[in-house]
């Protein structure tokens, strides 16, 4: 399974803006109830499309200038990366379904 927090702003330059194909940013603060009810759905989704994506979770309380430069607003936000581009984005809680759906849109 491919989930990983990022340990800074050029961590997720290498994790995310440099990666081929598609990278799931997990936008999330530790005191968010709905960000604590996503992670199993993020989780099940990496292991349904292990070898196919990669997730990377941002900590917005200590990540404040990428929250912004990606103009994230509330958490959880799933912004997905294609080739480095961020092309999608989902606020707030989302089902298994709801992500895989949406993955299948940009393969």
């Amino acid at each position: 399974m491919s989930i990983m927090a990022i340990e800074d702003e050029g961590d997720f330059r290498l994790r995310v803006i440099d990666q081929p194909g598609i990278v799931i940013a997990d936008f999330w603060a530790s005191w968010c109830e709905p960000c604590k009810l996503i992670r199993s759905e993020i989780k099940r989704v990496a292991e349904t499309f292990e070898n196919k994506i990669k997730v990377v979770k941002i900590d917005v309380d200590a990540f404040h200038g990428l929250a912004e430069k990606y103009e994230v607003m509330a958490v959880p936000t799933l912004v997905f990366f294609k080739d480095g581009r961020p092309v999608k984005r989902l606020i707030g809680y989302a089902s298994q379904q709801e992500i895989e759906k949406l993955l299948h849109t940009l393969e």
